[in-house]
């Protein structure tokens, strides 16, 4: 269900991560991001008897929402933002289909149109057909990420014996920018659409 998970956004407003509800409300009440957008799925009330009771509770509420409260409702977080910056660079990159599609611009390296990855597929330079013994074909070099129609276009053949060049020669990048974490326009909560969009 979409409503156990929470947006982490940056101070920009950009998706930074994607995080279970209960590292959201862990997280706010430890003052390390603000909730912005919730869901309609109500947690729990915090009613003026449980406040006195507990008055660290009390004192937790009233730095999450800055005044005391005879109660409060408490919904699943959709939306967060960070109190902190983050770093905008990730190194030590790894080899993994998000960080090369990331590498690729989320485009197909044939014919340039640019897809979510659900759509895109990870193709291999010199073809399985024309491996050798001692190759290791799948590495950064020997993969590009392309649309199902250029993939099945180019079959068993390489770039130059299919007449199709790359946009790009496939590199193991040093770093990436950190674009946040991978989100499918066709599956994302309505809630998080305002800060989303639908692109890639």
């Amino acid at each position: 269900m979409n409503f156990t998970r929470t947006l982490i956004l940056n101070q920009g407003y950009l998706p930074h991560e994607i995080v279970g509800w209960q590292d959201a409300v862990t997280r706010m009440f430890n003052g390390k991001l603000d909730i912005i957008a919730q869901y309609d799925e109500v947690l729990t009330v915090i009613g003026r008897n449980h406040l006195s009771t507990f008055p660290e509770l009390a004192r937790a509420l009233r730095q999450v929402i800055g005044t005391d409260a005879e109660s409060i409702t408490i919904k699943v977080p959709a939306v967060a933002v960070l109190r902190r910056k983050v770093r905008m660079v990730k190194t030590g990159v790894k080899f993994s289909k998000v960080n090369v599609c990331l590498r690729d611009g989320f485009r197909c390296q044939y014919c340039g149109i640019k897809l979510p990855m659900s759509h895109l597929e990870m193709e291999h330079v010199i073809p399985k057909a024309q491996w050798n013994k001692r190759s290791t074909p799948t590495t950064w070099t020997n993969i590009v990420m392309a649309c199902t129609d250029c993939n099945s276009r180019k079959a068993d053949r390489t770039p130059d014996q299919a007449g199709m060049p790359l946009l790009s020669v496939p590199v193991k990048p040093k770093v990436l920018p950190m674009s946040g974490p991978y989100l499918d326009p066709e599956h994302i909560p309505t809630e998080w659409v305002p800060f989303v969009g639908t692109a890639a």
